[in-house]
């Protein structure tokens, strides 16, 4: 049986997981919910930041894949594809600059720019960067956060109960313990 305090990790762990699928959630929602065009891609990208946040070693928290070491395990390969697609996206075009989603044209001086603009007597460029938040694609991907947010909120609740279920000293809300001091601006 694992200790209280290990509980009390994992319990960290995982409430900030749903707390990461919510968001993830939230921001797919104001995307198909008809948020302004010039938003979508930073709705796209706390979507998938957010998803991805309990997949990677993080700062006290830690990893959910030791909780989970077979997830995505829902039986549906398409729920294995999604999850896979999230964290590509995050991993290569979203949480870091990548050269697989940035394309730079370079115009050099007296060269029309391609986008219309009149030439100019000095180097000048383009870049561009790669977007996914397609409407049918963001709501394919949110199936994958939605279904995660099930499985944890009846993971916590569950490990709620047998970490303080049979404590009778429980008369008032407490902060559960993470082991690391608040917030501190290096």
């Amino acid at each position: 049986m694992p200790t209280k305090r290990k509980q009390q990790k994992k319990l960290v762990r995982l409430i900030s997981a749903l707390s990461d699928m919510a968001d993830s959630i939230h921001a797919a929602d104001m995307i198909l919910g008809g948020a302004p065009a010039e938003l979508n891609q930073h709705l796209f990208a706390s979507m998938v930041v957010s998803y991805g946040r309990p997949f990677t070693e993080n700062y006290g928290v830690g990893c959910i894949q030791g909780d989970y070491p077979a997830y995505p395990d829902f039986g549906d390969s398409e729920m294995t594809v999604r999850h896979q697609r999230l964290l590509d996206l995050r991993h290569k075009f979203i949480a870091h600059s990548s050269a697989e989603g940035t394309r730079v044209l370079i115009i050099p001086p007296n060269v029309e720019n391609p986008l219309g603009i009149s030439p100019t007597s000095s180097f000048d460029f383009n870049i561009g960067k790669r977007i996914f938040p397609d409407q049918r694609y963001v709501e394919w991907l949110r199936v994958a956060p939605a279904a995660l947010k099930i499985r944890l909120h009846t993971d916590i609740s569950q490990l709620l109960s047998e970490t303080f279920g049979t404590d009778s000293a429980l008369r008032a809300s407490f902060e559960l313990p993470t082991g690391h001091e608040n917030f501190q601006w290096s």
